[in-house]
């Protein structure tokens, strides 16, 4: 709970609610922030005097407030607009000046094409009076392969060449290996050019209409909302200094802005507790018993979500769970962005194959960590009840998990759209292979300082049916000394910051693994972790991150 500081040299009871004890007499109103109200010692007989609020009710013009908004606003509204609308002007006649260069380049072309045929130096009329029928046509000029004017159409330009579009093509009747000429087109871009500068006469009319209207409505806006309130709020403090224990009306027609109302609503309290005398103690306790409340429920829940953090870490692979056996180095990021996260892995090895699974799961938090709970269970069935090995399959049962378990296939009104990406490699190493499934999720490959990403199919798995669902599909790669594969969630790559604060994206992470690419795969993975926190900087994390680094073992 944020609030102003304390006056200077104002005494302090405590550094919170809890232990600050019972209110003394005359400690309410500079507690509730009314220092500058006097008080006497007789308990509120005489709590404020005539004059104490006078000043602020006399003698201020509450009108000046929109004029000073008008004033400051104005100029950075003025600004925006313009600044705004020219640079839509200018857009549009660069556009413009864009599509008339590429009509001219296609009327050169064209016309080349028709001339491109043998003894086109003296048969070129028709096409050039054809390009001479254009209304923006100024000049054109024939020229042979030896730069010669062979013909020439219109007046040659002159003044500035902002004016004009001036393009070339070559000539070519296909019979030499060198262009048999030239043709040389200039269009004019003064209609261009009066068209911009009548838009931009537009815009300084539209920005003077617009910062018209904003003057109304400001002034509309602020008396309404602003200034009326607050002279029914001064009002009322004119008949509080004469002990009269009045309250602002919130109500009515004309309901005084957010913060007025909460200014007013606190004055009201304000009369309320010098009315009882009791009110600003009740208030406090009352303030107190909820911190206390609170404290014990937050207390609770930070306790269930460290349970909850214990049981998910329970599910995911242990410490020990690696690919030694199968001959491969691995390493793993896992950093749900609050206590449990939505982010999942699985690393085993089955049968003489190495299986890596990554799975990001719809949000984070609990939400997510309940999917990767469903996940997690699904897998477990798949690969030791069922015993699939390939991929697409594994992909294929755990999707029709996900929707049964969230009452997706049926009509159930209850039924979540809610689902997980995820990517699953399979590694048979006896026959140096690896086959890779995703759904919403690629395969990061870095061999050679190169990095490649396989991509999988698009929608990921779960969530409402659109009908546009691709089918699974496997993609097998050959193993090669060198490699090393990388599954991560999206959680890795959205990573906001820099100067400009922009996404890092996978190509930032790719030239990061590229850069540490002579490390072993931990220091690989903790240089990457550092590297993220770099490019963060202040910016906070957006999302769970977990990522699977894996390579065989050379030898």
């Amino acid at each position: 709970m944020s609030g102003e500081p304390l006056a200077q040299g104002a005494p302090r009871r405590g550094g919170s609610l809890r232990g600050a004890g019972p209110l003394r007499r005359g400690d309410a109103p500079a507690d509730l922030g009314f220092t500058g109200v006097p008080t006497t010692q007789d308990g509120g007989a005489d709590t404020m005097r005539p004059g104490a609020l006078r000043g602020a009710a006399r003698g201020r013009n509450l009108d000046g407030l929109a004029h000073t908004l008008f004033l400051r606003l104005s100029p950075v509204i003025a600004a925006v607009v313009l600044t705004t609308q020219v640079v839509i002007a200018w857009v549009n006649y660069g556009d413009q000046i864009r599509l008339s260069g590429e009509r001219a380049q296609l009327m050169a072309d064209m016309t080349a094409r028709a001339l491109a045929h043998p003894g086109w130096t003296t048969d070129y009329a028709r096409p050039l009076q054809a390009v001479g029928l254009d209304p923006a046509f100024r000049y054109a000029v024939l020229r042979d392969a030896s730069g010669n004017v062979v013909a020439r159409l219109g007046e040659e330009p002159r003044g500035r060449n902002f004016e004009r579009i001036q393009v070339s093509a070559e000539i070519d009747p296909g019979t030499a290996a060198q262009p048999a000429g030239s043709l040389t087109l200039v269009l004019s871009a003064e209609d261009l050019r009066a068209n911009a500068e009548k838009q931009f006469v537009m815009v300084l009319g539209a920005s003077l209409v617009l910062m018209l209207a904003f003057a109304l409505a400001l002034r509309l806006a602020v008396g309404r909302h602003v200034l009326v309130p607050l002279r029914r709020l001064l009002s009322a403090m004119g008949q509080v200094e004469h002990k009269e224990w009045v309250t602002v009306d919130l109500a009515g027609r004309r309901r005084p802005s957010r913060e007025i109302a909460d200014i007013s609503a606190a004055f009201n309290r304000m009369v309320e507790g010098l009315r009882s005398g009791d009110e600003a103690r009740n208030l406090l306790a009352e303030l107190e018993r909820t911190h206390a409340r609170l404290a014990e429920a937050n207390g609770l829940v930070m306790e269930s979500l460290g349970y909850a953090r214990r049981i998910q870490q329970a599910v995911l692979p242990g410490p020990d769970a690696t690919l030694g056996e199968a001959g491969f180095e691995v390493a793993v990021l896992w950093e749900p962005l609050h206590v449990v996260g939505g982010d999942y892995y699985w690393i085993e090895e089955i049968d003489g194959l190495a299986i890596v699974v990554v799975a990001d799961c719809t949000g984070h938090g609990v939400p997510g960590a309940f999917l990767t709970l469903i996940v997690a269970t699904a897998l477990d069935r798949i690969l030791h009840d069922r015993g699939l090995r390939r991929p697409d399959e594994i992909l294929a049962v755990l999707d029709g998990v996900v929707r049964t378990r969230l009452r997706q296939d049926g009509t159930a009104s209850d039924g979540s759209d809610d689902g997980l990406d995820c990517g699953i490699c399979v590694v048979d190493r006896a026959n140096d292979t690896l086959d890779f499934a995703g759904a919403g999720l690629a395969l990061t490959v870095l061999a050679e300082g190169e990095t490649t990403r396989v991509k999988g199919r698009r929608h990921g798995l779960g969530y409402r049916r659109t009908g546009r669902e691709e089918p699974f599909a496997a993609i097998r790669l050959p193993l090669r000394d060198g490699q090393t594969f990388f599954l991560m969630t999206d959680g890795v790559s959205d990573q906001m910051g820099g100067p400009s604060r922009r996404l890092l994206g996978h190509r930032g992470v790719a030239e990061i693994l590229r850069r540490h690419r002579r490390l072993s795969l931990a220091e690989q993975v903790s240089a990457l972790e550092a590297a993220l926190a770099a490019h963060r900087g202040p910016e906070p994390r957006r999302d769970d991150m977990a990522l699977v680094a894996f390579r065989p073992r050379s030898g």
